[in-house]
């Protein structure tokens, strides 16, 4: 469970190790060449089909063996070497990304192999999610965990944002081709840098410190008859995929119907929420100092219940504060993210982010298609109005049971030993 203190920067903390310095920047080249991907496949099949619905099934192609593959995938990364399985994973990507354009060269039929590498391509990331999470565990010490995930959001953020850039600009200059081949590289340049990694340490890297703190808090949590929040810390986190899914679809119809606006301006949209987002580990650092991560979880998610609802009042609007909504939400992603991985055994870290991530997507599609609905009946305001709530009830309801925990917890430590450090929420 995820300390009470503050998981801000701490000068004490050990410096960046290996893994750190190399699984950064590998998440900044997988996101780029996942963005690519996407832009890329989406552009082919819209232009051979001609219609939404065709990038609509490419979409449900590409989230079904996630949804469906994730928890078992997530076993799997909890029994195997993770930094094998997420090998594999960049590897067989970087297979799927060649196969298409060669598959193209050789004259075949452009809509269905884009479908089927798709697939194969979520397949790839259905296994490479969780491995790459427990992989982050396994290699990070605890004591690095807020300022590593701060840095990977970073990386997220960046890679999507210059995957936006650099798809249209490669589109217009050399065709599509060759996206694809340069989404290959990406998934190979990471695979080099998970096999520069090096074979997994003899023990954890945890301090002595971390783990008296670990066992102490492993003692007052059974004293308390609690157990690892890890449903409801997952469930925080699963905020962002229902927001990232949902959100995705609303702002179109917002932008395009409702403001009467452009696709132009839905793409300086995008990219003024990405470069938000960017500034989100500033704020995840600040407000961690002060807080807990799951305290500065909800502020954030909170906030971003409130720009939402600003965003619906007029376009001039929406794209002064959707910097703000970028920001508070990457910050209340961060803490989520570090609040969970912190609370997740290290034997059972896959599995955690399997389900997680296997949860986020079904109730994120969901949650898309009610409010899809509600939209086509009435406004598409309300939609925002209603996902706005609903990022607002989960993170109040959530983080009020969590706190409820830590108060057991720390009552059980009062009624024990006073050398007992510090534990989690």
């Amino acid at each position: 469970m995820s300390s009470t203190k503050a998981l801000g920067e701490n000068p004490t903390a050990p410096r960046a190790n290996r893994a750190e310095r190399l699984l950064i920047p590998a998440t900044f080249i997988t996101n780029l060449g996942n963005g690519i991907q996407l832009t890329a496949a989406a552009y082919l099949v819209f232009t051979e089909a001609s219609t939404m619905l065709a990038v609509s099934w490419l979409m449900i192609a590409v989230t079904i063996p996630q949804v469906a593959l994730s928890l078992w995938f997530g076993k799997i990364a909890d029994r195997f070497d993770r930094r094998t399985l997420a090998l594999i994973s960049d590897l067989i990507s970087a297979a799927a990304a060649v196969a298409l354009p060669l598959w193209l060269y050789l004259d075949g039929e452009p809509t269905t192999v884009s479908y089927v590498a798709s697939f194969v391509l979520a397949l790839s990331a259905a296994l490479f999610f969780p491995a790459s999470n427990a992989l982050i565990k396994e290699r990070i010490p605890e004591s690095r965990l807020a300022q590593f995930n701060g840095n990977a959001e970073i990386a997220i953020q960046a890679g999507t944002l210059a995957s936006a850039a650099i798809g249209g600009w490669v589109i217009a200059w050399v065709g599509v081709n060759s996206l694809f081949y340069f989404n290959a590289v990406t998934f190979l340049i990471s695979a080099a840098m998970l096999f520069a990694l090096g074979r997994r340490p003899a023990a954890a890297p945890q301090t002595a410190e971390e783990k008296a703190a670990s066992a102490a808090s492993a003692a007052a949590a059974k004293k308390a008859g609690v157990r690892p929040p890890l449903a409801r810390l997952g469930l925080l986190y699963a905020i962002g995929n229902i927001v990232i899914i949902v959100g995705n679809s609303i702002l179109l119809v917002l932008v395009i119907d409702g403001f009467n606006s452009s696709v132009g301006i839905l793409g300086v949209v995008d990219a003024l929420f990405g470069i938000g987002a960017l500034f989100a580990a500033a704020a995840f650092k600040k407000f961690s100092a002060r807080s807990t991560v799951t305290k500065a979880a909800l502020i954030g998610y909170l906030a971003f219940a409130v720009i939402l609802v600003l965003e619906t009042t007029h376009l001039w609007i929406m794209m002064a504060v959707i910097p703000l909504a970028g920001l508070t939400f990457g910050m209340a992603r961060i803490s989520a993210r570090t609040a969970l991985m912190t609370a997740s055994p290290e034997e059972r870290t896959g599995f955690v982010f399997g389900a997680t991530n296997a949860f986020g997507l079904a109730a994120g599609t969901t949650a898309t298609v009610l409010i899809s609905l509600l939209v086509d009946a009435t406004d598409v305001r309300y939609g925002f109005y209603v996902l706005a709530g609903l990022v607002a009830v989960i993170a109040v309801v959530t983080v009020t049971s969590l706190t409820r925990t830590e108060a057991r917890i720390r009552k059980a430590e009062a009624a024990g030993s006073p050398a007992v450090a510090e534990t989690t929420a």
